[in-house]
């Protein structure tokens, strides 16, 4: 029987939390994004990367990540005031990381990212909305490009008792959507420590409190990111439109 993986594709980290993807492991995740925004992003970030993940092997018993199957992505948040400045930051980014994320919430914002095919996640299109901040124009193009639409947890958390019914509404209509129009949706953490990690089953059970069956709430956490990943390797992979590397077998 194959076990099932799990992802957590929005995990903030920075210098003194890097236990964070220790715990992520222990609480069965295969691996996780780790999420830059735009305006951090440097000439040494790719480094940061590299040397996150060694420090990590200091810290893991000395077993080397690659060796333990925990997966670290990198990821970029970008925020953009209009869609002709997202289009610019998609091109700026777009090969610099292995995960594209846009901050949503504005609805001209919102449809150039799931017209998008370049970009992978659209972070809380709901963000500051009455609604859900999808309708059935972008669902049908969040569908088309393949951009998945996150469902994120803090903000769920962070809404008071009042006004929570009003996220469990907006989750519950991105669903509804989905379902008719079959675009990816991906549940994160949106983590920047320990305590904001659920284990995998947790998260399941949870989302059904807003409408997702079992199989729907493993699919956001585990069947959407690896699409994601496997999206990232394939354009990777190309060197010119029609044209890839094939691995030697």
């Amino acid at each position: 029987m194959v076990s099932k993986v799990f992802f957590d594709f929005h995990v903030h980290i920075s210098k003194g939390n890097e236990n964070l993807i220790i715990e992520a492991e222990r609480l069965g995740y295969t691996g996780i994004a780790v999420v830059k925004y735009w305006d951090e992003y440097d000439k040494n970030t790719s480094n940061d990367f590299e040397k996150l993940k060694e420090g990590i092997n200091e810290n893991s018993d000395h077993i080397p990540i690659n060796k333990r199957n925990f997966q670290i992505k990198s990821a970029v948040e970008l925020v953009a005031k209009n869609p002709e400045d997202l289009k610019r930051k998609v091109q700026k980014f777009r090969n610099k990381v292995d995960i594209l994320l846009v901050n949503g919430g504005d609805v001209k914002i919102n449809r150039a990212a799931c017209e998008d095919p370049r970009v992978d996640v659209l972070l809380q299109p709901y963000k500051g909305c009455r609604d859900s901040g999808i309708n059935h124009v972008l669902a049908r193009k969040a569908a088309e490009n393949s951009v998945a639409i996150e469902l994120n947890l803090k903000y769920l958390f962070k809404t008071g008792l009042r006004h929570r019914y009003r996220v469990f509404n907006q989750f519950r209509h991105i669903i509804n959507l989905q379902r008719k129009f079959d675009f990816p949706v991906i549940i994160t953490s949106d983590a920047t420590s320990i305590y904001d990690l659920r284990t995998p089953q947790d998260i399941i059970a949870l989302a059904h409190c807003f409408g997702m069956t079992e199989d729907e709430a493993e699919c956001a956490i585990s069947e959407t990111p690896k699409r994601i990943i496997e999206r990232t390797e394939l354009r990777s992979s190309v060197v010119v439109d029609g044209a890839r590397i094939i691995s030697d077998l």
